[in-house]
């Protein structure tokens, strides 16, 4: 294994071997950007490893591979909230435009906006009131525990009483 960075002081020298990231380096940061699967990345890239999860582990390891992509991060962070303005301002103006013309479309509009900003979230609720699925799945649990007390009870029953099978006695040790 090539890369092994474990102290978080470790600084990368400023000349020779180390220094820069390399071109393989460079592609794997291009394919861990695609879909954040490190593992995908390394055998991409042509990194010839028998195990590319720990390539990929130590890759994301190296100082100047981590401070590429948390850059790179940053970049389409910045992207994605200007895009991100954009829709709301444009999702705004169609909710002034369409107001009178068309309410439904407005109505749609005010949706989104509310989604897109957080004030409207799609929520499932998991307990019922009063935490009643909760309930349930105590229950649930206590049933199962029930039954497993049961089957234990009855198997060393069985180990105790011998089996008639047949006319013949059979005992189950």
């Amino acid at each position: 294994m090539p890369f092994s960075f474990k102290e978080p002081d470790y600084v990368p020298p400023s000349k020779g071997r180390g220094s820069k990231l390399t071109a393989k380096m460079l592609a794997f940061i291009d394919y861990y950007m695609v879909d954040f699967v490190g593992k995908d990345a390394v055998i991409k890239a042509g990194y010839k490893t028998k195990n590319s999860e720990k390539m990929a582990a130590a890759l994301l390891q190296h100082p100047l591979v981590s401070a590429e992509i948390k850059a790179r991060q940053g970049l389409r962070r910045e992207k994605t909230e200007l895009t991100a303005e954009f829709l709301i301002q444009k999702l705004v103006s169609i909710i002034q435009d369409t107001e009178r013309d068309n309410p439904q479309a407005a109505l749609r509009g005010i949706e989104l906006a509310g989604k897109t900003l957080g004030i409207f979230k799609d929520r499932q609720e998991i307990s019922g009131p009063d935490g009643e699925s909760i309930k349930i799945e105590q229950d649930i649990k206590k049933k199962a525990d029930d039954f497993a007390s049961k089957l234990s009870r009855l198997s060393r029953r069985a180990e105790d009483e011998p089996l008639v099978d047949d006319q013949k006695v059979v005992n189950l040790k």
